[in-house]
């Protein structure tokens, strides 16, 4: 079955608002819509489903997917579906889902379809204009055209072989690939410089070894003596079982336990006055004193004034429970911001109002102009002479260039098309024809204005407030406004009150603090206790001084921290002196080890060279002949099968062009196959790149007559040609023979077409050309539209073949 486009689905994507289905099960699609109503966004849309990616979008912005989304979309999100037939059960339809600057979903083309159908189905409005520059680009992997041609020729696998056996050819070109056998020849002259520095640095290392395990043994044995006689390691397991570790970090713990006892026992809390404790009182309670007389009197208006503001503000803090200043400013900032907010809705909401009448009057202007284009259409639509109304007749007879009156081959007296012929002397004899066209075009613009306007007093009217909610917010600006008043006036009693709350507090820790200082001293000297028997010595004395007593015990601490801190230095620094010593044990015997195993390498490194050699001499034979048989492929294939179809497609569409645009036969027969373009002209010479010799008309001609022929050049993997506005600067001519090569495409060729276009006339003529010509045959058109809210619609229709009933009989 011949895989074929039979629906697609958007949902806001970019500039189509809302739900857009088009049926597209058809041998030949028509796309039509006015500028911006939507037609790349369909055809986009439409790759977005079948590839998952947008190739023609991510060459014009990196950062297209942040705009995939229409703007005005309600739910922020968009989605694409595409139906396809004839893939295999393996190919799911296409469906992705559209969130932000990310989309998820599956595509309904696996990599090797989605690379076909960008580089030879879809060819899009941005890339027409480009496509030369970018067939001839030459990125990371060679140019789309050198890509293509090496996939026409078969010369991959030559072009593989060919690059594998370039660094055969020259030895130094294996010092960064091949750096085994780069080695082996450097090593052979410098083996016997490494064999002779292994055995000077056996020796150094030996003689190294030997004074680490005298300096050992210095260390080690004025602490334990039995180490005279050990091995290096008996003498680190012994030192692992000797650490002072634990006990050092319980004496420097008792330590400084001692130093925070005497600390304490120094302050003499007992030794405060009796009259320090009443003035410590006596402050307290003037301080408390104040504080009320503040809440009874300020604090009583600030909280009434809260409570007032808690009928607005739900989250305000209490001036009693936080502080006074905090929360009288934290309010204020509140307050201001919603009286600003209020005042800012009034002033929208006459603007609004103003704006609603401005627009109504622009648009009662708009109606009365649109009533007078309509009289003037009705006048001039009349004034079409009866010959032109006949020739119009004829024009969905004419397909071929024989007269339908005469039966005379209309080329034998014109080069022109007889279709093209006839069109131009039907609006010769219509000599309104272009009024009516610019009152037309008068009329679609006053019919938009008039719209536009009526979105614009929808959304005025919109931000109009309602009596009682203009009523509401000015009683709720004057209350908000007053008690702002009230917070800047309460700013000094509210600091005031801030500074009494500060005073209390203060004088009720004083005076915590005064009635337990008593209890300390007592307390110190009952917990020192407990230090003579952690230590094993004399308890304290009933008449001996606490002061004494502690710097006894610290004494006796310190004593025993020195002597640890020696035996467990010296300690350290033997094991760590030990490990160096294995450590250079270790590095004696891998030097030895080295030292085999570079003799043993030595013998075979000539017999490995010598087989490294045969090979290379082999590799080089086999890249001779697969040069030589690249060579011939160039030659034989290139011309005939690349530039032929390219030709036949040229000059059927610019028949009047004297240069036609041409594939380059390489010259060299080296290195790789690169594809260049260039012009022959109609006497045989050659011409430059067609970039500089064709017009801008002829070269989009030359862009979209190669996009073809590389399509119809290999088997189609996919048999569908989408292209977005193919018509650019063509005049009547190329648009004629366009047309007759469409038809042959999807009539004879068996190619789904989906064609995007913009002109209305050409629109027609296009559906009048692509009609069904035979039983089985269908046409779909759909044409883009927006409701007067700005949503898209897409009016389609299908076209059934059916049987001329006048004709046939």
């Amino acid at each position: 079955m011949t895989p074929r486009i039979t629906s697609l689905t958007a949902t806001d994507f970019r500039s189509l608002r809302g739900t857009v289905t088009v049926p597209m099960d058809s041998p030949v699609v028509l796309i039509h819509g006015r500028n911006g109503a939507g037609k790349t966004s369909l055809l986009t849309a439409m790759e977005l489903g079948l590839t998952g990616n947008l190739a023609s979008l991510s060459r014009l912005d990196p950062r297209f997917q942040e705009h995939l989304v229409h703007k005005e979309a309600m739910s922020k999100k968009g989605s694409v579906s595409i139906g396809v037939n004839g893939l295999g059960v393996e190919f799911p339809t296409g469906h992705f889902d559209i969130h932000g600057h990310k989309f998820t979903g599956k595509a309904a083309l696996d990599p090797v379809l989605t690379r076909h159908f960008s580089e030879r189905c879809y060819l899009a409005q941005s890339t027409l204009t480009r496509l030369l520059e970018l067939y001839e680009d030459k990125s990371a992997n060679g140019s789309a055209l050198t890509r293509f041609v090496k996939e026409l020729l078969g010369l991959d696998a030559l072009d593989a072989l060919i690059d594998g056996l370039y660094d055969a050819r020259d030895v130094r070109r294996l010092r960064g690939h091949a750096v085994s056998f780069w080695d082996m020849r450097e090593q052979l002259p410098s083996l016997d410089d490494e064999l002779s520095r292994l055995a000077k640095e056996l020796t150094s290392t030996e003689g190294q070894a030997t004074q680490l395990i005298q300096s050992a043994r210095e260390r080690l044995i004025p602490h334990w003596p039995e180490v005279a006689s050990l091995s290096a390691l008996a003498m680190l397991d012994l030192l692992k079982e000797q650490s002072q570790e634990p006990e050092l970090q319980r004496l420097t713990q008792l330590r400084r336990e001692l130093n925070d006892t005497v600390a304490q026992s120094q302050k003499g809390v007992s030794a405060m006055a009796a009259d320090q404790r009443v003035a410590i009182e006596t402050a307290a309670g003037a301080a408390d004193v104040a504080l009320r007389a503040w809440l009874g009197t300020s604090g009583q208006r600030m909280t009434e004034l809260f409570d007032k503001l808690g009928g607005y503000f739900s989250d305000l803090p209490s001036p009693i429970q936080n502080r006074p200043e905090y929360a009288r400013a934290y309010a204020q900032r509140v307050v201001s911001n919603e009286v600003a907010r209020c005042q800012q809705i009034q002033v929208k909401d006459q603007t609004a109002q103003k704006q609603i009448s401005t627009l109504q009057t622009d648009r009662q202007g708009l109606a009365t102009r649109l009533e007078e284009i309509d009289k003037q259409i009705v006048q001039h639509s009349g004034e079409a002479g009866q010959l032109a109304q006949a020739l119009s007749a004829l024009v969905p007879h004419v397909h071929t260039e024989e007269c339908p009156v005469c039966s005379r081959d209309f080329g034998e007296v014109s080069s022109s098309p007889l279709l093209g012929h006839l069109t131009a002397r039907i609006a010769s004899l219509t000599q309104s024809a272009g009024l009516l066209s610019a009152l037309s075009r008068e009329r679609a613009n006053t019919v938009s204005a008039v719209a536009a306007r009526d979105r614009e007093i929808g959304v005025a009217q919109a931000q109009v407030l309602t009596a009682e909610a203009r009523t509401e917010y000015g009683q709720r600006l004057a209350t908000l406004e007053q008690a702002l008043h009230d917070l800047k006036s309460l700013e000094a009693e509210a600091k005031a009150g801030e500074t009494l709350f500060g005073q209390a507090a203060n004088a009720a820790q004083a005076l915590t603090s005064a009635r337990a200082g008593d209890q300390q001293s007592a307390a110190i000297r009952d917990a020192a206790g407990r230090y003579a028997t952690v230590l094993s010595m004399d308890p304290i004395g009933a008449s001996e001084p606490l002061q004494a007593a502690l710097q006894r015990f610290l004494a006796e601490v310190s004593a025993r921290l020195e002597r640890l801190t020696a035996k467990e230095s010296a300690r350290r620094d033997g094991e760590a002196v030990l490990r160096e010593l294995l450590l250079k044990q270790q590095h004696i015997e891998a030097i030895k080890e080295r030292q085999l195993e570079r003799r043993t390498a030595r013998r075979g490194l000539h017999a490995a060279k010598e087989a490294g050699e045969r090979a290379m001499e082999q590799a080089r034979e086999l890249l001779k002949l697969a040069q030589a048989e690249r060579s011939r492929v160039v030659g034989q294939v290139f011309n005939d099968s690349l530039n032929a179809a390219w030709r036949d497609l040229f000059v059927r569409l610019a028949p009047d062009e004297p240069f036609i645009p041409a594939f380059a036969l390489p010259q060299a027969t080296r290195g790789d196959v690169e594809a260049k373009l260039e012009t022959h002209y109609r006497d045989g010479s050659k011409g430059g790149n067609p970039r500089a010799m064709l017009s801008a008309g002829n070269l989009n001609t030359a862009a979209l007559t190669l996009f073809l022929a590389l399509h119809l050049s290999v088997k189609p993997q996919l048999p569908w040609l989408i292209i977005d506005d193919p018509v650019q600067s063509m005049d009547e001519v190329h648009i004629s023979q366009f047309a007759a090569l469409l038809r042959t495409l999807s009539k004879q060729h068996g190619r789904q077409v989906i064609i995007a276009v913009h002109e209305k006339p050409l629109f027609d003529y296009l559906c009048l050309e692509l009609s069904p010509a035979f039983e089985g045959d269908r046409l779909i058109t759909v044409e883009l539209e927006r409701t007067a809210n700005g949503d898209s619609v897409a009016n389609t229709q299908v076209r059934d073949w059916k049987q001329d009933l006048a004709i046939a009989a």
